[in-house]
């Protein structure tokens, strides 16, 4: 899940094709909310090919697992981690795909950068693919009890290319030719080089598993009004295009006013709780959400499509700060 935090700077709102809004950074929880409680962790054994390339690059990954600035995993002792990450590794596919191409090249020249004669060169290319899937459990240390278990795919692929005619150059085409030819080989002659290469691009999927990680959220405001207040302020439409337009703070400016000029008007209320948002007030911007939601809520004939933002925001941040409170918590005592 997705949690809110301090604004790290406002990167501008979206093309025009997407809700306009206001980009932050943010702190989000790992997919597997029990990680939480395992900050300090070890890597054992990953069986199955290219198995000790997992166990390096998973150890790899919790060295260089950062968050606000620092480490978020610390050894208390090195002997007895809080949990183990193990998991094994297993070869979901090797194929092949090979396709044909025709290049022109000089084969006689005349003088230094001057072609007397070109060839054109048929080319035959096989391209070797390797899949894996690499699925790591994380094992509490003193119950031996699997926490979680996530896998993650990576994949490698080689291509050769190699000459298999030549022809005179008469003005032909070059470039792709034919139809690709795919065939699936057995899984047991995938090299062992491509199937390191594939566990080493699986690894990093792990990371949104295991901690907290940062992202960029939007705080998406209502563009359309909600009540003939802001429908009759032009600041209102004023707002809504500074704001596409990446205006963060013109926008921002204007929302407090409209605020102060109407404090009944849902949609001001809740354009400001999307710049207190932004800005890292969750506490304020919760309160500001919440009013704007008991306001749409008793607006008669309000159709329910305009005034979902408000109920999405509400049930958004409510979230994230309980979840955001987690995260301080198990941060906390690691603080001297």
């Amino acid at each position: 899940m997705r949690h809110l935090f301090l604004l790290a700077g406002v990167l501008g709102a979206a093309a025009a094709c997407q809700t306009p809004g206001y980009d932050y950074a943010a702190r989000a929880a790992p997919n597997y909310a029990e990680a939480l409680n395992y900050t300090d962790v070890g890597v054992g054994r990953f069986r199955g090919p290219a198995g000790d390339v997992a166990e390096a690059e998973f150890q790899a990954l919790i060295d260089n697992t950062w968050l606000d600035g620092a480490p978020w995993f610390a050894v208390i002792d090195p002997g007895r981690p809080q949990g183990t990450y193990e998991g094994e590794v297993l070869i979901t596919g090797f194929h092949r795909e090979t396709s044909f191409k025709r290049e022109r090249r000089c084969d006689k020249y005349k003088g230094l950068f001057n072609c007397e004669r070109h060839v054109v060169i048929e080319m035959r290319c096989p391209k070797d693919v390797v899949d894996v899937t690499v699925r790591a459990t994380l094992v509490d240390f003193d119950t031996g009890r699997a926490v979680f278990t996530s896998a993650q795919g990576g994949a490698t692929e080689r291509e050769d290319c190699y000459d298999v005619a030549e022809y005179p150059d008469t003005d032909q085409s070059t470039g792709p030719f034919g139809e690709v030819i795919r065939e699936v080989l057995p899984q047991w002659d995938a090299p062992i080089g491509m199937i390191a290469e594939a566990v080493a691009a699986a690894i990093p999927g792990f990371r949104r598993d295991i901690a907290p990680y940062t992202t960029t959220l939007r705080a998406e405001i209502v563009e359309k009004p909600l009540v003939p207040e802001e429908a009759g302020d032009p600041r209102f439409a004023a707002a809504v295009k500074a704001t596409r337009r990446g205006e963060y703070i013109g926008a921002c400016a204007q929302w407090q006013e409209l605020a102060t000029a109407y404090p009944k008007a849902p949609g001001i209320l809740h354009n400001l709780a999307a710049c207190t948002e932004a800005r890292g007030d969750l506490a304020e911007a919760h309160l500001l959400y919440a009013q704007a939601a008991e306001i749409a809520r008793g607006i008669p004939l309000l159709k329910d499509k305009d005034a979902q933002p408000i109920f999405d925001a509400l049930g958004r941040i409510s979230q994230g700060r309980y979840e955001n409170s987690l995260i301080d918590q198990v941060k906390e005592p690691r603080r001297y």
